[in-house]
């Protein structure tokens, strides 16, 4: 690449006329693209996963590009119902990219990890091909089972790698320091996976906060629930405590005038019993006053 990048060089300095100036605004606009993919590549690189929708999207245009083309290729459609099959194919799968989040992410780190193998290997032959293919659809498998961590490892993967190549390309790296964009690469890889998976973790810990907030406000209400029960238990038991003494107080005073009752009838009875024994007695004072007269 870098030998490629000094060859231009070299051919535009030695042509002249029209084809100088129209190889000229080429250059320029590879070295536009090379600054673009450096700051889209940064952004991935550090918010991958929260960007993931947008990505997402983004795969599935290209996916329903490549789709589309097979499909008009395949079936050999010709005239205008090529583009609107290519473009229905597109805004489809962008639209469930974006919607489903796992689809969304099957895609987005299929083409990922198949880029970076392609980066990578360089693949020549069917065999390399089929290493990258396979290298791909296996992790994006995994995206569907632990969506954010491959998301956040792939994304900053891929965006570190975009950033370094780009990097190498435009300055211009010769053979001998090739590496450093690797070296970029790798480094800015790193940081921008241990910053995403930092932004994840304070993520998760703000919802464990959140539910355990709301964990303690449930126990708390159903404790005050107990409590308020608690209470008005003892309030019934209060109740049935005064009930029950009253029932008791009313019945001792039952009790007590019964036994008042009883004291005077029994007073009353003895002093009948007195009367009568007077009366026997008197009866018998006159008999016998009587007898003697």
């Amino acid at each position: 690449m870098d030998m490629t990048w000094e060859m231009g060089n070299d051919i535009l300095k030695s042509l002249d006329g029209p084809t100088s100036i129209f190889l000229a605004g080429s250059s320029q606009f590879i070295m536009v693209s090379l600054i673009v993919m450096i700051v889209v590549g940064i952004v991935i690189c550090f918010f991958g996963l929260k960007l993931m929708r947008i990505l997402a999207a983004a795969a599935g245009l290209t996916v329903g590009a490549l789709i589309g083309t097979a499909v008009v290729l395949g079936i050999g459609i010709t005239g205008t119902a090529v583009p609107v099959i290519i473009l229905g194919c597109v805004i489809v799968l962008a639209v469930l990219c974006a919607v489903i989040r796992r689809l969304g992410a099957f895609v987005l780190v299929f083409l990922n990890v198949a880029g970076i193998a392609a980066a990578l290997l360089w693949p020549r032959t069917l065999i390399l091909v089929g290493i990258c293919g396979a290298a791909a659809l296996l992790m994006a498998v995994l995206a569907i089972i632990k969506t954010e961590a491959v998301v956040i490892v792939i994304t900053g993967v891929s965006g570190g790698l975009s950033v370094g190549m780009s990097i190498s390309a435009l300055t211009g790296l010769n053979e001998k320091n090739w590496w450093l964009g690797y070296v970029i690469s790798v480094v800015l890889a790193l940081i921008g996976v241990w910053v995403q998976f930092m932004v994840q973790s304070r993520k998760i810990g703000k919802k464990e906060e959140v539910y355990s907030k709301q964990v303690r406000e449930e126990v708390s209400r159903e404790s005050e629930v107990e409590r308020a029960r608690q209470i008005l238990g003892e309030e019934d038991d209060d109740e049935e405590d005064e009930n029950s003494s009253q029932i008791n107080r009313n019945r001792n005073s039952k009790e007590k005038k019964k036994i008042r009752k009883d004291s005077r009838n029994n007073k009353k009875r003895k002093r009948d019993e007195d009367n009568t024994e007077e009366n026997v007695e008197n009866e018998d004072d006159i008999t016998i006053i009587s007898e003697d007269l």
